[in-house]
């Protein structure tokens, strides 16, 4: 697919422009001016507003604009404009409207209006009042430079098409009016902004402005400190990302730290604020899908708190690990690989004494470790961390939180693989340890649930309940079934069940962590398919289908690989496969065991092997040599 600028025009087009401009000439001279001075749309309709402003309204006045300087004809036809304007007040406005990215509202425009002076930038504003000022904007507003929109309170937002802000903010980058402009815009934002004790994403995007504001201004310490820290994150409550989800205006506010992204943080912060800079920028992206590039920064940041002995902060290796299992580098020797750098975040955590870290993170090698598919080290492991959570929070015996989402994780493989079995071979009893493994994890999650209501309200912690509890009823009703007819069984069309799935699938979605979101829409299209919603909208298919989508975009081979699994499980009886292969042809459900098959062995996910091969023997696939 080829981008297509939308504002390149045909040079008949800019004909037509000039002439609705009222620019007097023939049909040979306008088009001449459109090809000199096009393809873009705005340098041709500003060339004509210029025109028509000229005495006689002619073209004879174009051949000066073409003398004028510039790299492209916009700039020379906005420099025009500067002559027309003169060294006064609209120009000056201009130049302010380059100090912005975005609409300028009436109490930013106000504040840098004021005294005290700032040459080249506000000398002939500061003494207009409101009347004035209106005046102003009329006149560039008539000449199509701004557009105005007045709240009928008599407070306009002005704003300008990108280029002619890219313009002007050209002529001021580097320079002391540059500096002292967004200055002026910094402490204004950070004095007016009244955020409140609970603040919504609008509630902050003031101080998200403020951000980029004072790094222009080369305040990047007071703006990391007093905005970004104290007041956005909130400390280590991390309230934009864990309350508010926004993971994409966070990565925003702290590429403004960045010299060259995302691998040289300002020079002006402290090593230690660097590489916690690089941590948030890594765990951003992560959470955005945008897992290859989370990789580098997070590498870095890891290397500089080693090197500082900052063994607490050095812990954040365990982000290192879920990024690493989330790429498929699960083993190996390496010391990125998902099990190396867990085991190294467990040691750094004993040498931090931290000791939610130690728990923390002793999970999170837990969970490398079952995905491996080594489950008795994971067990273990799992159990030490309880073990320290009952000697931490006595009020709180269980792991909670992602810790407890990942015990319940690996709980409820035997059920899982159970249920999966008898989706595909409906016959038999189930042991009734199963049952109780399930009814333990409800209890658990229920429990790891009222916890967080009642405390962080942590929007990724509730989900992830949500989805636990969902799992946990769908495989005991998948159990206590015994036949899956989905006209039978009375839990699929429960509210409870379908209550909670969507709270899981629209939790994560608010939590803002595309990493997270295929686990419960891979559920989902479980449940959807034995409540007869196969294909077609809101059904199996589609959930699986946007679960592909992101996995594939990150990428996300693991999840990749148990989507095989889910359409290969789901639809295995069923015609036409509702799957085809990059060429149109048709595709079978042993396309999808064998592309599954390719990478648990690729990436050593080996905890889904034995599903693996009961799905195998459910579709008559004989593998001769194994594993590939």
């Amino acid at each position: 697919m080829q981008a297509q600028d939308l504002e390149q025009i045909s040079a008949q087009a800019g004909r037509a422009l000039l002439r609705t401009a009222g620019v007097v000439g023939t049909d040979a001279e306008l088009l001449d001016l459109a090809q000199r001075f096009g393809p873009h749309a705005l340098a041709v309709s500003l060339l004509g507003v210029y025109l028509y402003a000229q005495p006689g309204h002619g073209v004879a006045a174009a051949k000066a604009v073409e003398d004028l300087p510039g790299a492209a004809p916009i700039d020379r036809v906005l420099a025009a404009f500067e002559r027309l304007l003169g060294d006064g007040p609209a120009l000056e406005t201009l130049r302010l409207l380059g100090l912005f990215d975005r609409p300028a509202d009436a109490a930013c425009l106000s504040a840098l209006r004021q005294t005290p002076l700032i040459p080249c930038l506000n000398d002939h504003l500061v003494a207009l009042d409101a009347a004035a000022w209106r005046g102003v904007l009329a006149r560039l507003e008539k000449l199509r430079l701004v557009q105005v929109q007045d709240d009928g309170a008599g407070q306009a937002t002005v704003d300008a098409h990108p280029l002619i802000r890219e313009h002007f903010a050209a002529q001021l980058q580097g320079g002391e009016a540059w500096r002292a402009g967004h200055q002026r815009l910094f402490e204004h934002l950070c004095a007016s902004t009244k955020e409140g004790d609970s603040p919504t994403l609008q509630d902050l995007l003031p101080l998200y402005q403020a951000v980029a504001h004072g790094c222009l201004a080369g305040l990047q310490q007071r703006a990391c400190d007093e905005v970004y820290y104290a007041r956005i994150c909130r400390g280590g409550e991390a309230y934009s990302t864990r309350k508010l989800g926004a993971f994409s205006s966070d990565l925003g506010a702290v590429a403004c730290f960045f010299e060259q992204p995302w691998q040289r943080v300002s020079a002006s912060l402290t090593e230690d604020d660097q590489a916690w800079l690089l941590n948030q920028a890594a765990f951003r992206l992560r959470a955005l899908g945008r897992l290859g590039e989370a990789l580098e920064p997070m590498q870095a940041g890891l290397q500089m708190l080693v090197q500082q002995e900052k063994w607490k902060q050095a812990a954040a290796a365990s982000n290192l690990s879920e990024l690493a299992l989330t790429l498929g580098h699960i083993l190996g020797e390496d010391p990125s690989s998902a099990l190396q750098s867990a085991a190294q975040a467990v040691v750094y955590a004993d040498r931090s004494g931290d000791a939610f870290l130690q728990m923390a993170f002793r999970t999170t090698h837990a969970d490398a470790l079952h995905q491996a598919g080594q489950q008795t080290e994971a067990l273990q492991l799992f159990r030490e961390a309880e073990a320290m959570q009952v000697k931490d929070q006595p009020s709180d015996p269980l792991l909670y939180s992602v810790q407890g989402f990942q015990y319940a994780d690996l709980l409820l493989a035997s059920p899982e693989r159970a249920a999966w079995c008898a989706c595909l071979q409906p016959a038999g009893d189930h042991p009734a340890r199963l049952i109780e493994v399930l009814d333990d994890v409800e209890q658990r999650a229920s429990k790891a649930l009222a916890i967080v209501l009642n405390g962080s309200r942590t929007l990724l912690d509730i989900a992830l309940n949500h989805l636990t509890l969902v799992r946990t009823a769908l495989y005991m009703a998948v159990l206590q079934a015994g036949i899956l007819d989905p006209t039978a069984p009375a839990w699929v069309a429960s509210g409870r069940i379908a209550t909670e799935i969507n709270q899981a699938v629209d939790g994560l979605r608010s939590a803002g962590q595309q990493d997270q979101i295929p686990r419960a829409l891979l559920t989902r299209a479980w449940l959807r398919h034995l409540q007869g919603h196969t294909t077609g909208p809101n059904s199996a298919q589609t959930d699986l289908d946007e679960a592909w989508e992101i996995a594939e975009r990150g990428p996300m081979p693991l999840f990749q690989t148990d989507i095989y699994l889910h359409r290969a499980r789901l639809f295995l009886h069923q015609l036409p496969y509702p799957w085809h292969n990059a060429d149109g042809s048709p595709r079978r459900p042993q396309d999808d065991l064998a592309a599954a098959r390719q990478l648990i062995f690729q990436h050593g996910y080996l905890r889904r092997q034995e599903e693996l091969q009961d799905a195998e023997a459910a579709a008559g696939v004989t593998v001769l040599n194994h594993p590939v």
